[in-house]
């Protein structure tokens, strides 16, 4: 069987189909690359905070904002074009001002955000994914191998883009109970499985020049103010975006060069050339490097890899004998750091996020390599000590909007696992498998968590979880016992601690007294 995991009883049809992949990141930073060989002036961490009128109200140019240094400054061009995703309206308001009778901009964008969370790779082959197209809430739902781990997603919910991506915790849980429909019984789909979870933003756009009634898209839209010359761009799709280029560019150049066409489709991007399929392979034989490594590098940079792979360092090891990783378990390496340095990477978000996906594919993981990046960034920047240290804390608090294994709990309230999850931590505790628990049980209970409870409040505990009076603990009230206890020694909260660790934690034997 080509997928293992699935559920064989439930599932009764299967169509398969093919679709492409790819690092998503990494081709919008190709595609910017591209431009700046063929001569564009290209510049990140730069913001537009204002538009230039002239006297009749015609946009001439734009003022921009370094986030970096903090500097202004202006830039003129004959056409100004904004694409700026979910987060285009808020571009065309800094136009509205020249508008007659100073009106605000009707909405031309709505955003509508989606959570993926990302589970280790044995929960799906890496050569096969599963999508639903009609979830319990008729969403639709992709179970897809990605960057070495499982991507599922996505929820849809209308509201404005936000910049930080964290998820809420209703949306992962909800992705994680959909999943235990298709997965074997055997698999279980844990809390505590999750390495990262996060929230993205797609535009739904609409033409506000057209006349009433148009319709809000997924494919693109171009329009231009006729009051200020200020074209926009917004909606479409990464399978799409040759064309929105196309599209742009030939709407904008035409009204001044009739003869001049978007050449788009003739250009190979940045790491196009040099490419070959025996790369990897190459790279391995010159370098002694890892194989998942070397694989990862030329999927990543093309040709451009032996830039990257020049600056690899020697691990002190047999083998492998060049590259050493940021952190174990995932191919990035050191190199990479440096090389992105030299494409213009100047925080560590950056790098951890987007020049890496670390922080998309494991929050912990990209928690451990933060401070060895800083080190890095540090050395090819020149970075003070004063810089270096703002860095790493803005990078942290990046990552704590992340999700990951432990949910983030909002205002001290619970945040409850799975079923499943509770089910197998209530049959670990059944120490004598009789099907419940009795007192003496859940005494062991908090002593293996390392923290036993006062005979005072082990009655109260009992108590509490005992609703039909008979002295043993069965599934069901143990499970309501966690959904709506008042928790007034606190020991709910413990426990559902330690389970979303795995249930590892609560084995650790401490001498400490709990609220006892």
């Amino acid at each position: 069987m080509q997928f293992p995991q699935l559920n064989e009883k439930d599932i009764k049809y299967c169509a398969v189909f093919y679709e492409g992949q790819h690092n998503d990141a990494r081709t919008n930073l190709a595609i910017a690359m591209s431009a700046a060989e063929k001569g564009a002036d290209i510049a990140n961490y730069v913001e537009m905070v204002d538009c230039i009128f002239d006297d009749a109200g015609k946009v001439i140019g734009i003022e921009a904002l370094d986030r970096v240094t903090g500097d202004k400054f202006e830039i003129y061009a004959n056409n100004v074009v904004f694409a700026g995703g979910p987060f285009t309206d808020s571009l065309r308001e800094k136009e509205s001002k020249s508008d007659t009778g100073e009106q605000p901009v009707a909405t031309a964008v709505q955003g509508a955000s989606g959570s993926h969370v990302v589970l280790p790779g044995y929960y799906a082959p890496n050569n096969m994914g599963l999508l639903d197209y009609n979830t319990s809430d008729g969403r639709f739902l992709f179970f897809l191998p990605w960057q070495g781990s499982v991507i599922v997603g996505t929820t849809d919910k209308k509201g404005p883009a936000e910049t930080l991506p964290t998820a809420p915790e209703e949306e992962i849980e909800w992705i994680l109970k959909e999943c235990e429909k298709y997965l074997s019984h055997d698999l279980k789909v844990r809390r505590s499985d999750v390495l990262s979870a996060w929230r993205g933003w797609r535009p739904l756009a609409a033409d506000p020049h057209a006349p009433p009634g148009g319709q809000v898209s997924r494919d693109h839209v171009i329009s231009t103010n006729p009051n200020t010359g200020v074209t926009f761009i917004a909606g479409g799709k990464w399978t799409t975006w040759r064309e929105m280029a196309q599209d742009v560019v030939d709407k904008v150049l035409g009204r001044d060069y009739d003869d001049t066409k978007c050449n788009t489709l003739d250009i190979t991007l940045h790491g196009g050339d040099g490419y070959s399929n025996s790369l990897s392979v190459e790279l391995i034989q010159k370098y002694g490097m890892d194989q998942k490594v070397a694989e990862h590098l030329v999927k990543t940079y093309g040709g451009r890899v032996w830039e990257v792979a020049d600056r690899a360092k020697p691990t002190g090891k047999r083998w492998p004998r060049y590259g050493v990783q940021l952190v174990e378990g995932y191919p990035y390496i050191e190199a990479e750091v440096r090389y992105a340095c030299q494409e213009y990477a100047c925080t560590i978000e950056d790098i951890l996020s987007r020049r890496t996906r670390l922080a998309f594919l494991n929050k912990d993981a990209a928690m451990e390599a933060l401070p060895r990046v800083a080190d890095i960034m540090a050395e090819e920047l020149g970075w003070s000590k004063r810089t270096k240290a703002s860095q790493m804390k803005a990078a942290q608090k990046y990552l704590e909007s992340y999700g990951g294994r432990i949910p983030q709990e909002d205002g001290g309230k619970i945040s409850l696992p799975l079923n499943q999850d509770v089910i197998s931590l209530f049959d670990q505790l059944d120490t004598d498998g009789n099907g419940y628990l009795d007192i003496h049980e859940i005494k062991d209970m908090s002593e293996r968590l390392g923290r036993p409870l006062s005979d005072k409040n082990l009655k109260k505990v009992f108590g509490e979880m005992d609703r039909n009076r008979n002295g043993k603990i069965e599934v069901e009230e143990f499970i309501h016992w966690l959904e709506n206890s008042k928790d007034s020694t606190g020991f709910a909260k413990a426990l559902n601690e330690s389970n979303r660790l795995g249930g590892k934690a609560w084995l650790k034997r401490r001498s400490t007294t709990f609220l006892g």
